[in-house]
């Protein structure tokens, strides 16, 4: 499920595919123990509030209160702007968050910049995490 996904109904939705299964995955798994002594948690699939109606990223990282500290989506190219534009509602309600949007089909990572109010592209630049050691597309790769 993702950002585009209608929650109210899950059987006979399509899903998503393997490799953003198997890239979930790995960010899920690799960020753990980084982020674990730090007091965050990482989950998959979670809404961003406790209204189980609202927005649900693939990851977010969220700070011991619940507040959503790092969202991350995977997509495929074709809906990349589609996510970018989703991303761009929850910008206006969590505006301290970072947000990711990771094309798998083309293996590059976006990450708003709030300060240039704009998408930064892994093309041109290793994308980081406040929250991680490594830049982020190592997580997902």
């Amino acid at each position: 499920m993702g950002l585009l996904d209608d929650y109210s109904t899950g059987i006979g939705m399509p899903r998503p595919k393997w490799q953003h299964q198997l890239a979930m995955n790995r960010m899920h798994a690799r960020a753990y123990y980084e982020l674990e002594p730090q007091g965050l948690v990482i989950l998959t699939e979670a809404t961003v509030t406790d209204d189980w109606d609202d927005l649900a990223p693939d990851l977010v990282i969220f700070d011991p209160h619940f507040q959503p500290l790092s969202i991350i989506e995977i997509t495929t190219h074709r809906y990349k702007d589609d996510i970018i534009d989703k991303c761009c509602e929850l910008i206006e309600r969590f505006s301290n968050a970072e947000y990711f949007v990771y094309d798998y089909e083309h293996q590059v990572l976006y990450m708003y910049s709030p300060a240039d109010d704009c998408w930064l592209s892994s093309d041109q630049y290793e994308l980081y995490s406040q929250y991680l050691h490594h830049p982020v597309i190592e997580y997902l790769k």
